[in-house]
């Protein structure tokens, strides 16, 4: 942990440019911090919102105004769960306390690292961001710039997948050569849990009770699992 108090203001964060400007600060802090298994996620995640800051440039999408209120919102969970994190809040949901149980098993695959931050935040946060935002609108409106997104996160896998080397020299050897194989069961296991996210979001809208069955869905993700039996292999 930092030597003094670390706190991500999020009230400050109110554009796009805000979000990406916080996410490569955080690139630079994480390993002080001690969250380096957060970092791959934290890259893959300014890749995603830059693919959308440029999609929003561009015009790609009906309701700009409302997609870069959404990123915002978004990211302020994950801005959130690492203050948490570093300040060890007692209030950190525990899909993002998952990350730190990650960290135990070092020889766990990079992208373990990748899918559980995807899970944390995709899972459990997406469908309280979007209830945060939709809770009197016609969802309907915008239902068809939020799925633009899903084609901008397959866009970017591969530039994601440059971000970092697997330490198994094997695994690596796949994802370099073979990145069809590597990296798209990841990238629809994302797009998976995005759509779930929004049939979570639509029940937790009528019942508020809900949350729980979210936080717990999320809490049990296989990601982890998976590192610990490849920690075992060794």
């Amino acid at each position: 942990m930092a030597d003094s108090p670390f706190f991500i203001d999020t009230k400050k964060i109110t554009t796009i440019k805000d979000v990406l400007d916080e996410l490569e600060q955080l690139d630079t802090q994480l390993s002080t911090l001690g969250l380096s298994h957060f970092k791959l996620f934290n890259s893959a995640y300014h890749v995603v919102t830059s693919f959308i800051q440029q999609a929003i440039d561009t015009g790609d999408f009906k309701n700009p105004v409302f997609i870069e209120q959404f990123i915002v919102t978004f990211a302020n969970y994950y801005f959130k769960a690492v203050t948490g994190t570093v300040n060890k809040y007692p209030n950190v949901s525990l899909p993002w306390a998952k990350m730190n149980e990650y960290a135990r098993h070092k020889s766990s695959p990079e992208f373990i690292s990748l899918l559980l931050g995807a899970n944390a935040h995709i899972n459990n946060d997406l469908p309280q961001a979007l209830k945060t935002l939709l809770e009197n609108a016609d969802t309907e409106v915008f239902f068809r710039d939020i799925a633009k997104i899903d084609k901008l996160l397959m866009k970017s896998g591969k530039e994601i997948i440059g971000l970092f080397e697997e330490p198994d020299t094997l695994l690596d050897f796949l994802k370099r050569r073979f990145q069809f194989m590597y990296y798209r069961p990841a990238m629809y296991t994302i797009l998976y849990w995005r759509v779930m996210a929004w049939r979570s979001y639509r029940n937790f809208k009528k019942d508020r009770a809900y949350l729980s069955r979210i936080t717990g869905r999320s809490n049990n993700c296989p990601c982890l699992k998976m590192a610990v039996r490849s920690s075992q292999l060794e």
